[in-house]
């Protein structure tokens, strides 16, 4: 493709953010910059839509803390003092709609209209959990909701051969991984779409990310992490390295998900998608699982998971060949209300080694279907969709 005489690169992925808050308090400026920091990363000439909080560039709908105290408001004979905690217009250099249900159902059809290209759905805003669906729903302007059946509906007019790659950071995230299945039913067997998905926190924790601090540099949280990792060059531009475990000279999702889990330190608990497959169709109770000696997960492992396995175990002090039985008895039950770090990392740690064992395990499996799924979600993990 030709333009002024310059040779564009053909178009390689479809990008479509979903960001806001579910109304201007909730829509802290840290969720407005994920929003930007997606926009620098997509490449020239691949199509890429955003969708933020009221779809306005003129309504103060951004949350932030100013440096100094706003003027004071009267109210009748009174004086309230200005308060540092303001509200600003979106500064975005692309904005296509409010972020709404029939926007978003709308955006989502329009990807599936191109079917040779792979999908990139960014979501990055708060996430609750649907007490009538009992899963978790992502908190859309207004209060409207998208909720997993949302999603999973949203999805079936895909080809089932399109690349689908869901990255949601928002609280109670996980719940979206439900997608695999057939209308969101674990029971119901697994559904046609390529989609694979990483989720910032479990179904039951919130997720980091939803400041109103204006200093990007402090942020912590699965975006700037796993994005960084992703791309080789976290959000201020700094060079992040040591990504590459399998040194084949490509970074895939499934190696920036494994560097996360040891280096976010924030309250994060991410899950991946080929985690929640493995603990619904590999039926061997936890107390099997966790009897496997340490040597034996490292040996197991792909590279990108031993580095996380070696590196959390680090974090931990773990030692020892009981190690993951060790780990799974005091880490495993995570209170939700929990926010200390070592507990975090350890219930990290007890996850990763619950998909290595699983994994393994899986190989022995009759079902020959179930593994072919497995091994296209995980060919899919190891992809980088960003940096083609």
């Amino acid at each position: 493709m030709y333009a002024l005489g310059l040779l564009l690169p053909a178009a390689s992925l479809q990008t479509l953010v979903i960001g806001g808050g579910p109304n201007a308090f909730n829509n802290q400026i840290a969720i407005e910059s994920n929003v930007r920091y997606m926009g620098r990363l997509v490449r020239p000439g691949d199509p890429f839509r955003v969708l933020f909080a009221d779809g306005s560039l003129a309504t103060k709908s951004v949350r932030f803390i100013a440096d100094t105290p706003g003027p004071e408001t009267k109210i009748g004979p009174f004086s309230v003092p200005g308060s540092k905690d303001q509200y600003r217009e979106p500064q975005l250099p692309r904005l296509d709609g409010a972020t709404i249900v029939d926007n978003v159902r709308n955006e989502i059809a329009a990807l599936a209209k191109t079917p040779k290209l792979p999908v990139l759905l960014y979501f990055t805003g708060h996430g609750s959990l649907a007490t009538d669906l009992k899963l978790s729903q992502f908190d859309l302007w207004s209060g409207g909701r998208f909720a997993v059946p949302d999603l999973v509906e949203s999805l079936k007019p895909f080809n089932k051969n399109q690349p689908i790659t869901i990255l949601m950071v928002q609280c109670h995230s996980a719940d979206f991984a439900n997608v695999l299945y057939k209308e969101g039913d674990k029971g119901r067997g697994l559904a046609e779409n390529r989609t694979c998905g990483f989720f910032a926190s479990t179904a039951a924790r919130v997720a980091a990310g939803c400041t109103p601090a204006v200093n990007e540099e402090d942020y912590k949280d699965f975006t700037s992490y796993f994005v960084a990792a992703l791309t080789g060059q976290d959000r201020m531009g700094h060079s992040v390295t040591g990504v590459d475990f399998d040194r084949n000279g490509k970074v895939g999702m499934n190696e920036a998900f494994c560097w996360s889990l040891v280096h976010d330190d924030a309250i994060d608990t991410p899950i991946c998608t080929s985690d929640e497959l493995l603990r619904n169709a590999a039926q061997i109770p936890d107390s099997e699982v966790f009897k496997t000696p340490y040597r034996d997960a490292v040996k197991w492992a792909n590279p990108a998971q031993r580095a996380a396995l070696i590196g959390l175990s680090d974090r931990l002090k773990l030692d020892g060949e009981a190690r993951l039985s060790d780990a799974y008895t005091k880490y495993a039950n995570l209170d939700p209300k929990n926010m200390n770090m070592d507990p975090i990392l350890g219930y990290r740690f007890v996850n990763l080694a619950r998909s290595i064992v699983l994994s393994h395990a899986l190989g022995s499996n009759p079902d020959k279907a179930l593994k072919r799924r497995y091994a296209t979600l995980v060919r899919d993990e190891a992809s980088n969709p960003l940096r083609p």
